[in-house]
C-alpha cells in the first residue's frame, strides 16, 4: 500500500513508518523535523503544513490510507489533535483517499464500568489535556458520515513503553482497556506500531475504536 503518515518525524509516527517500510509498503512521511524524516530510510519525505490545507491534499493524494500520528505541545488544550481529525475528514475526500487511521489516546478507555481512565483520581494531571483532546478527536470521527472510513487505535491508558516488537499482545475493538490476568495494561511502541500496520493491511475495525495490550 501507499501510506501517508502525518507526524512521521515523531517517535511513535517514526516507529509506525519503519514498521510499514519493513513490510514493503510505500511510505509518504510528513512531519516538522526534516532530519528525522530524512532518517526514515526508504520513506519519501513530503513537505506539508496542517495550517495549509492545499499542501496536505497534495502530500497525501494517491495514498491508500492516511495515518495521523499528530501530537500537540504548542497549545494548553492540545487543540491541534481534534482539529486534525476534523481536517482529515474534510481533506481526505479532496485527495481521493478513502481511509484515515488515527493514532489515538488511551485516557478515554474504560478501566471499570462507567469509569474512564482520565476520570480516575490517579490519572496524571500532566496528561489530562491531551487525553481530553484525544477523546474529542474520537467523538469527531464517530460523528462523521460515511464519506471516510476511519479507525482509531488507543494504546493502554498508562503504559505505552519504549521497546521493540515482541508479537505478544491482545487486540480488541471497543472502549474497554485490555488488561492481563494481573490487571496490568501495557504495550511497547514496537508492538503498537505492528498493531496499527496490521489494521492498515487487514481493515478489521472500520469506523471503530480498537485497542491493544500485552
Amino acid at each position: 500500500m501507499k501510506i501517508a503518515i502525518i507526524g512521521a518525524s515523531g517517535r511513535l509516527g517514526g516507529t509506525i513508518a519503519r514498521e510499514a517500510l519493513a513490510r514493503g509498503h510505500e511510505v509518504v512521511a510528513i512531519g516538522r523535523d526534516r532530519a528525522a524524516l530524512a532518517a526514515l530510510e526508504g520513506a519519501r519525505p513530503v513537505p506539508a503544513d496542517l495550517d495549509d490545507a492545499d499542501s496536505v491534499v497534495n502530500a497525501v493524494a494517491g495514498s491508500d490510507v492516511i495515518v495521523s500520528a499528530v501530537t500537540d505541545r504548542t497549545t494548553a488544550d492540545r487543540s491541534r489533535i481534534p482539529a486534525t481529525a476534523a481536517l482529515l475528514l474534510e481533506l481526505a475526500p479532496r485527495a481521493g483517499v478513502r481511509r484515515v487511521a488515527f493514532v489515538g489516546g488511551g485516557g478515554s478507555l474504560y478501566i471499570a464500568p462507567g469509569l474512564r481512565a482520565l476520570d480516575a483520581p490517579a490519572f496524571p494531571e500532566r496528561f489530562r489535556a491531551e487525553a481530553l483532546a484525544q477523546a474529542e478527536a474520537l467523538r469527531i470521527l464517530r460523528d462523521a458520515g460515511d464519506h471516510v472510513e476511519w479507525t482509531y487505535l488507543s494504546p493502554p491508558p498508562h503504559y505505552l513503553l519504549p521497546g521493540e516488537k515482541t508479537g505478544h499482545y491482545l487486540v480488541r475493538a471497543g472502549d474497554d482497556a485490555v488488561v492481563n490476568a494481573d490487571g496490568e495494561s501495557a504495550i511497547t511502541e514496537g508492538d503498537f506500531a505492528a498493531v496499527l500496520v496490521d489494521e492498515l493491511e487487514q481493515n478489521r475495525y472500520p469506523r471503530r475504536r480498537f485497542t491493544a495490550a500485552s
